[in-house]
């Protein structure tokens, strides 16, 4: 199945609870409203978990289908049909995390002078979840073909998923004094673990269902 929709109110329900999300977040911990470099270290908090909270929600979607497919079986393609545009926000608020971090240093020269290979890799990961979200319609699909798009799609988000998990791990978790008090942090953690365990539980379900049919026609 490829998702390709893009359907307005969807894009319209994310981006409003994304957009409420940082500015509550920031404004909960703000401690003053003048627009300085400790305000924009803060606001910059909340527009780094955005993100990944949105590719954890993308890469939920496969797993947690193929485990309970009946869930959703009254609900039509959802949860399936949220793919493209979780996709396309995660890309929009990655772009816009890296900003806020090129912004802290002095210059985009200085940031690539400094980086870390974790930091490179979610670099690079953020690049192609733009070229993913460029390519997320019916006319790129057509152009490249269903096979194509997939392929693309798949490669690209494991990809993403696994260097974006590195970055995280890198800068919340692998850490000094970790385990903190911060729950962000430990929601990550809930995160980085939970994806590829559903991942692992859903391969082995598949190979049993497999290996029954092809038992079945023996």
């Amino acid at each position: 199945m490829i998702d390709a929709q893009n359907k307005w109110w969807h894009h319209l329900i994310i981006a409003v609870l994304t957009f409420g999300g940082v500015f509550l977040v920031w404004f909960l911990k703000v401690e003053e409203m003048a627009l300085t470099q400790q305000t924009i270290n803060q606001f910059s908090r909340p527009v780094g978990a955005v993100p990944f909270i949105l590719l954890f929600l993308t890469m939920l979607i496969g797993p947690v289908m193929k485990l309970k497919p009946s869930l959703f079986e009254d609900l039509g393609d959802f949860p399936y049909s949220w793919r493209a545009e979780l996709g396309i926000w995660f890309a929009f608020w990655a772009v816009i995390h890296t900003l806020f971090v090129v912004y802290s240093r002095d210059g985009f020269l200085d940031y690539l002078e400094g980086i870390s290979p974790w930091a490179l890799g979610a670099l690079i990961a953020v690049v192609m979840a733009v070229v993913l979200a460029f390519l997320s319609h019916k006319k790129a699909i057509k152009w490249l073909t269903a096979d194509c798009w997939k392929w693309l799609q798949n490669h690209f988000t494991y990809a993403i998923w696994w260097l974006t998990v590195i970055h995280v791990l890198d800068r919340a978790l692998l850490r000094p004094g970790f385990p903190s008090g911060d729950l962000l942090h430990w929601l990550y953690l809930i995160m980085v673990v939970l994806i590829p365990l559903l991942q692992f539980i859903a391969f082995v379900k598949t190979v049993k269902e497999n290996r029954k049919e092809r038992n079945s026609q023996d």
